[in-house]
């Protein structure tokens, strides 16, 4: 079978040459690793490779904006992954200015070099995926990007001649406080920034482990701080099991800080 049928040679331009028509679809399959299947009927090739051929119907048009609409949706986890690797290697060797719309938050992160998350028709935040998943603009934003979400917990912040917090009912000692957080708050905290022990510490909420759940290379901890569950990351070796007491410490500056509704962040890093 010939290439065309994969990816037409009319639809690259009518009157082009048939030798440049053959040096773009080739260089297109190239580029997507197709080469060595281009005699091959699409029914022929496996879900992943379908996915690559609409990559290379898109790329052999060279468009000034290349436009992709959620294009790993069908695929399974491994072929998921793999290809992520290779379209982002892909975009950047293009150099094409690529709009990636997609509702997996993993895939924002991983490809995007600026990030929009858009919330009932709305953009809530623009911004670098590192400014995007640190610095979260709304609790929506915190909740929505990273895996497992930010947790949130209800704080106070008292400020007489310095400041001081308290987080889930306990003071906590050790945060520098921003300027302007003041009063009844929403604190929120990643899982990897909840430094986890077995005995009391100082500096540390006290907990309850409610499921340990093996991921591989680190454990993932659901405990209960007062009436308030939160998520952690662990080594894999950390003697954790259900009912298990422990005390948590957050990374001081690693704490992000909103208003009293949880909606809105209060002192926001500036924009990159």
């Amino acid at each position: 079978m010939c290439a065309s049928v994969i990816l037409p040679r009319e639809a690259v331009r009518p009157q082009a040459a048939r030798a440049d028509v053959d040096e773009r679809v080739g260089e297109a399959a190239r580029l997507v690793e197709l080469d060595e299947l281009l005699e091959r009927y699409p029914s022929q090739l496996s879900g992943g490779q379908r996915q690559h051929v609409a990559v290379a119907r898109a790329v052999v048009m060279r468009p000034e904006v290349l436009l992709m609409d959620e294009p790993l949706s069908n695929l399974d986890a491994l072929l998921r992954l793999n290809f992520r690797a290779e379209l982002k290697q892909l975009v950047a060797e293009l150099a094409t200015t690529t709009i990636y719309v997609t509702h997996d938050q993993v895939e924002a992160l991983s490809l995007g070099d600026r990030i929009a998350v858009m919330r009932a028709g709305q953009i809530v935040q623009v911004g670098t995926p590192s400014e995007i998943y640190d610095h979260p603009a709304e609790k929506f934003v915190g909740a929505f990007i990273g895996t497992p979400p930010m947790n949130f917990l209800p704080g106070r912040v008292r400020r007489d001649g310095g400041a001081e917090v308290e987080l889930a009912g306990q003071r906590l000692a050790g945060v520098d406080v921003p300027e302007g957080v003041d009063g009844d708050v929403v604190v929120g905290v990643r899982a990897e920034y909840l430094e986890a022990h077995s005995s009391d510490t100082s500096g540390a909420l006290p907990a309850q482990t409610e499921v340990v759940e093996m991921l591989g290379s680190q454990l993932l901890i659901t405990a209960a701080v007062a009436n308030h569950r939160v998520k952690l990351l662990t080594r894999t070796d950390f003697p954790a099991s259900p009912g298990d007491k422990l005390w948590l410490r957050p990374e001081p500056d690693k704490l992000r800080w909103f208003d009293s509704q949880g909606q809105r962040a209060l002192a926001r890093a500036a924009p990159g």
